[in-house]
């Protein structure tokens, strides 16, 4: 019986890569991220939200870079040498988008159990409970997981569709095909963080 117990509580348990935004912590899925980078200026897309501020080349496709403190409705913090871009992917209307997500920090990987996370409270008023998946208990303190597919709106799978058309037309007119020559790595570039360690199990 004890065996049992705990070879189901391993089970249950998933990881998660926790980083900052305006020093409180958050989370997503580790099985969402596809590399870690460190922060690189971006080329600013015209006409497109606040919380879009820009968008990136990397190894041949064009990936909007989502500003997550202004898309969470807080202070936008300076750039500091631990400011990193998470690369993820999330399904958004039954397709497999990819985008960035500039965060403060990214601090470390959490293995959460399935029974530490809780349904987020209905407190009403302007809090964003749309992008929140649930909040997981830790032993010092609560930590809010996102859902990243729900910080996509319509306008923006338009404007995400525009910019891979765009690359596409590029890599026509240029002559390139679809193997751009570098192979993904999954772990990507450690932004500077000595914790932080991305595998997918």
């Amino acid at each position: 019986m004890t065996d049992h117990t705990t070879q189901s509580s391993f089970v249950d348990k998933d990881k998660y890569l926790a980083f900052e935004l305006n020093h409180a912590s958050y989370s997503i899925n580790i099985s969402l991220v596809k590399e870690i980078m460190e922060y690189v200026e971006v080329d600013p897309i015209p006409m497109a939200p606040e919380f879009i501020i820009g968008a990136i080349n990397l190894r041949g496709e064009v990936i909007p870079v989502f500003d997550l403190s202004l898309r969470l409705a807080k202070q936008p913090q300076e750039i500091t040498n631990r400011t990193c871009i998470i690369i993820a992917e999330c399904l958004f209307n039954e397709q497999q988008i990819t985008i960035g997500l500039k965060v403060d920090m990214v601090t470390k990987v959490l293995d959460i159990s399935a029974a530490d996370i809780d349904k987020v409270p209905s407190i009403g008023g302007q809090f964003h409970s749309r992008f929140v998946l649930g909040l997981a208990k830790l032993p010092d303190k609560l930590m809010t997981i996102l859902d990243i597919s729900k910080i996509l709106t319509l306008d923006d799978m338009k404007l995400i569709e525009d910019l891979n058309n765009a690359q596409l037309s590029e890599n026509v007119e240029d002559g390139q095909d679809d193997d751009c020559g570098d192979d993904t790595n999954a772990e990507g570039t450690q932004c500077e963080s000595d914790e932080t360690e991305v595998t997918h199990e």
